[in-house]
């Protein structure tokens, strides 16, 4: 058909250059999907690498043990289950401060929050905001009485109370028994509070009642002050441990020890000493440990849109005496 030389060639010259555009778009077609393909696995893998994040805001650990605790159950459960977890506990037992601390995490954008509360009914708008942005907010040891919390873990305060009551019953005479409680109107002092003074008063005794605010020093100088009006008190119960050594100290310094019983509630390594030495007649242990371990899966299940076994556990409390402490004290 091309006789001509020059047109012959000129043609040839100019398929071989169409092939190889279309050669060359093709390549370049292939490593764009191959880029495309790249980008998209190296984001889903950074995706998957992205840890949780979950803010736990609990009662100062400098303050008491119980809580110094609960702080290192739940950084060795975030640990354990791959999550960063930040500590915004504030160092004074001020709920202000902690209102502030949960109003931080939701500014940083955290995932969860874990609350300890200091006072269960004083984070106001912040747990609805927190709802608002997708924010995961559960409770530990206290419960928080609002819709925006999604799970709670802690003792059963008022069976474990309802069981200290009778343990007083069975270990000292009737009469006037002493309860130092917390902060009136905290959940956990309330029902440790109540289940005490219900099963005494069906019992026939005298119940004086007196808030201490979680402090040592007050429940120190209420049993001091409570000791001289009423020398007739034949149990002392404090509604956390730190209370009852304070008021024991106080029965001590009363050379009242002979005759008055101290009862406790936490179960503390101070509070286990003491009982080991013959002082403190027993104790509450709660079980904070399972308590922080629980919360914490339980707060990544519900991030993950996934449904917890369980998303209001109570635990049972033990009562700790001279007949078992060796068990708790080597623990």
């Amino acid at each position: 058909m091309f006789n001509h030389p020059f047109v012959e060639r000129n043609y040839k010259n100019k398929i071989d250059e169409g092939g190889c555009k279309m050669f060359l778009k093709r390549v370049l077609f292939i490593l764009l999907a191959f880029l495309l393909i790249a980008g998209l696995a190296f984001g889903a893998s950074e995706k998957k690498s992205e840890k949780i994040t979950i803010v736990y805001t609990g009662y100062p650990g400098g303050l008491t043990a119980y809580w110094a605790q609960m702080a290192k159950y739940m950084n060795e459960e975030a640990k354990a289950l791959g999550v960063k977890l930040i500590d915004l506990s504030p160092t004074t037992a001020d709920a202000n401060l902690q209102k502030q601390a949960v109003d931080n995490a939701i500014d940083m954008g955290a995932q969860g929050i874990i609350i300890g509360a200091i006072d269960n009914r004083a984070f106001g708008e912040s747990l609805k905001k927190a709802a608002s942005k997708g924010i995961i907010v559960t409770s530990v040891d206290t419960a928080i009485d609002d819709p925006n919390v999604k799970a709670l873990a802690q003792t059963d305060n008022l069976a474990s109370a309802r069981m200290m009551g009778q343990y007083i019953v069975d270990h000292t005479q009737k009469g006037k028994a002493l309860i130092l409680g917390g902060t009136l109107g905290h959940q956990t002092g309330d029902a440790r509070r109540d289940g005490v003074k219900q099963v005494l008063e069906a019992n026939g005794y005298q119940v004086i009642f007196r808030a201490c605010d979680w402090d040592d020093k007050k429940a120190y100088e209420t049993t001091i002050n409570e000791l001289d009006a009423n020398p007739d008190i034949v149990a002392v119960f404090g509604c956390w441990d730190p209370g009852a050594l304070a008021g024991l100290a106080a029965v001590k310094e009363k050379d009242r020890l002979g005759n008055i019983k101290v009862f406790g509630f936490d179960g503390l390594p101070a509070a286990f000493k003491s009982i080991k030495d013959g002082e403190l007649t027993a104790t509450v242990k709660q079980d904070n440990k399972q308590m922080a371990h629980v919360i914490m899966k339980t707060t990544i299940l519900l991030i993950k849109g996934q449904e917890p076994p369980v998303k209001n556990l109570l635990i049972p409390g033990v009562i700790v005496d001279k007949s078992n402490v060796d068990k708790f004290l080597s623990e």
